[in-house]
This record gives structure tokens, C-alpha cells and sequence, in this order.
């Protein structure tokens, strides 16, 4: 018993060491061994313990552009109430877990719900694979940077690539012992099948672990047409406050190889009264941006359990744009069309 305990704390140390290294590195100078790490591994959670795997893909065509997302979610505890489903989350062996799936498809017309599953998941990191089910269904990604395969029996079948641009891939974290969170971030290229309809488009892979009551934030991440990108991100004192803790801003010009980093971003972001559209607003020293976002589709994801959290996903478009610098101005008709996703996140310790 002495034994186990002592690899416990070994292993609680280790997830420490990983939040503490994602928030050091910050930015995209990550190694792809790193991202590997994080992917297919699932760490040893103390209490306030959380994983997230998010896999969001979205294409560039149509007049509301096709999206889809996966999410598998684990938590320190034996239980949890998803979307108002009870979930037993326990430890089955190691890298071997129950955990809450769910996931949605908006096929260009309608959004389908994939449903909510307390699915036993298998990550494996010799065979770089992630098994897992949602509603009856085997979903696996198999693979390592920079090349996957993510397969949810007939409905999902695509095949990820590198993506011709810059800062593919990016690491992040806060920590503030002992809490902290970190996480992971990689851009590709798809293209496959979904729903029976030919898909091509942006894979965004995700892995975040923290330690750390539910929180409210928002984030998001929009692909213009042209080689273009802004990714954001903030961290909030509660679901309608304007007190930012962290917050980055990034635009990134792959036909310039150039990144736009705004330091220590000033950030505010509103839903207008419609309901419908989300303005991002954010400035630096020499720097200012102000994007309207269109929402076409959401969906709501409900976690209880050690607290509460409230995840709004909404399928966006970029209805304005505007970056200013010392050196140039760049609006919507310098950048093609803009699609992405935006996230309303907000929760309660308690």
C-alpha cells in the first residue's frame, strides 16, 4: 500500500511538472514530442483534477460552413453529472478510464447531436492511439504529430495533415501552485467523410489538464480564406465579469511567415443584444483589433460535480475585421471569408 501511495505523489508531481512546463513555454515554440506526450497520455489527477480532449474540425465552403466536435472529459472523483447524465468516472488501469463523450455535427443545414456516453477510453501511447464510443459507436484517433486518422464508425472517417502555414501548433498555461492548467493546441489540414458528405477543411486537436475549480473564459480561433488566422483566449473573474486574469491574442500571415503576437493583450468581448453575434475588442502599446463574429449553430455541454461548468459552442463566420499597427491596416477584404469556432465558457467552484 506504502508502495502505491508513494507512486501516486510520484505521478500527481509529474502532472504539476507538465502544467508548469506548458506555462513556461507559452507560445508555439513547442516540440512536436511534446504535443505527443500530452495527446496520448492521461495523467495522474489530484483533487480539482480535469482532462479535456477536444477535436474540432470545420470547413471553409458553403454558406454555413460544415462543422463537427468530440469531447472526451475525465475528472478527479468517482462521479459526475453530464448534460444531466450520471457518469462514473473511474481509473480502470493505467491509461485505461471511464469518461463522459459527446459530440455534434452541423451538416450545412442542421446540427445532430452524437449524444452523451460514459464510455471506457483507452489511451495508449505506444501505439499512439485514443479508443473510446459515443452512443454505440467506436471513435479512435490513431497517430502522431503531424499525421492522424480520427474514425467514429460510419458517420466520421478523415484523415489529418500538416497544414501550410506557421505556428501549427502552440502550448499554453497558467500556474499558480497548486492550482494551474495547461494545455495544447494543433492545426491541420482533413479531409475525409462525414455524415456521407466529402469533407475538407481545419482539424483543431486539443488536450488541456488542470488543476483548478470550473472557471469562466472565453476562446476562439478563425481561419480567413487566404492563408490567414487570429486565435484568442481570456480567462475571467465569473461568467459576466470584465476582469480579464490571462489573456493572449495572436494573428498569424502564413504567406508572410509572419505572426502578429499582441503583449499582454487588453481584451473585452460582448455578445451583442441579438444574441447572435460575439465582438472581440483587444489592444496592446502599437496594436488594436475588432472583429464581429456571426453565429450559425451551438451547442450547450453542463458538467456537475465538485462545482459546475457551462460550455456554449457556436459555429461562427467573421462578419467584420479590422487590425490596425504601426505599419499597416488589415480589414476583411485583405483576408477572404472567415469560419472558426467561439466559446462561451462559465462555471462555479461550488
Amino acid at each position: 500500500m506504502l508502495h502505491l501511495l508513494h507512486k501516486k505523489i510520484s505521478n500527481i508531481e509529474k502532472t504539476y511538472s507538465l502544467i508548469r512546463k506548458l506555462s513556461c513555454i507559452d507560445g508555439p515554440n513547442v516540440d512536436a514530442s511534446v504535443f505527443d506526450r500530452v495527446m496520448h497520455n492521461a495523467e495522474t489527477l489530484p483533487p480539482l483534477g480535469k482532462e479535456y480532449w477536444w477535436f474540432l474540425f470545420f470547413s471553409p465552403h458553403g454558406e454555413k460552413p460544415m462543422q463537427f466536435v468530440l469531447l472526451i472529459f475525465r475528472k478527479h472523483g468517482r462521479k459526475v453529472r453530464f448534460n444531466d447524465k450520471e457518469m462514473v468516472l473511474r481509473d480502470l488501469k493505467e491509461n485505461t478510464f471511464q469518461a463522459a463523450t459527446a459530440g455534434w455535427i452541423y451538416d450545412g443545414d442542421k446540427l445532430s447531436d452524437l449524444g452523451d456516453t460514459n464510455a471506457v477510453t483507452e489511451v495508449d501511447s505506444q501505439r499512439k492511439t485514443i479508443v473510446s464510443a459515443i452512443s454505440g459507436r467506436k471513435m479512435m484517433l490513431k497517430g502522431s504529430f503531424p499525421n492522424y486518422r480520427l474514425n467514429v464508425d460510419n458517420i466520421i472517417d478523415v484523415d489529418i495533415g500538416e497544414l501550410n502555414g506557421i505556428a501549427h501548433k502552440d502550448a499554453h498555461g497558467v500556474f499558480i501552485p497548486p492550482f494551474g492548467v495547461g494545455w495544447v493546441d494543433i492545426f491541420l489540414e482533413a479531409q475525409g467523410f462525414v455524415l456521407g458528405k466529402r469533407f475538407m477543411g481545419i482539424a483543431h486537436l486539443q488536450k488541456v489538464v488542470g488543476v483548478t475549480a470550473f472557471g469562466s473564459f472565453h476562446w476562439g480561433r478563425i481561419v480567413f480564406q487566404r492563408g490567414f488566422s487570429i486565435s484568442f483566449f481570456c480567462l475571467k473573474a465569473g461568467r459576466d465579469s470584465k476582469r480579464y486574469f490571462r489573456s493572449y491574442l495572436n494573428f498569424q500571415d502564413s504567406k508572410n511567415s509572419v505572426i502578429i503576437e499582441f503583449d499582454d493583450p487588453k481584451l473585452q468581448i460582448q455578445k451583442k443584444s441579438d444574441g447572435k453575434q460575439w465582438i472581440v475588442e483587444g489592444y496592446d502599446d502599437d496594436k488594436n483589433v475588432r472583429i464581429v463574429l456571426e453565429s450559425y449553430a451551438k451547442k450547450c455541454y453542463t458538467i456537475k460535480g465538485g462545482g459546475s461548468q457551462v460550455y456554449i459552442h457556436y459555429a461562427v463566420v467573421a462578419e467584420e475585421f479590422h487590425l490596425k499597427t504601426e505599419s499597416e491596416v488589415i480589414s476583411l477584404d485583405d483576408l477572404g471569408r472567415g469560419v472558426g469556432t467561439f466559446e462561451d465558457a462559465y462555471g462555479s467552484p461550488i
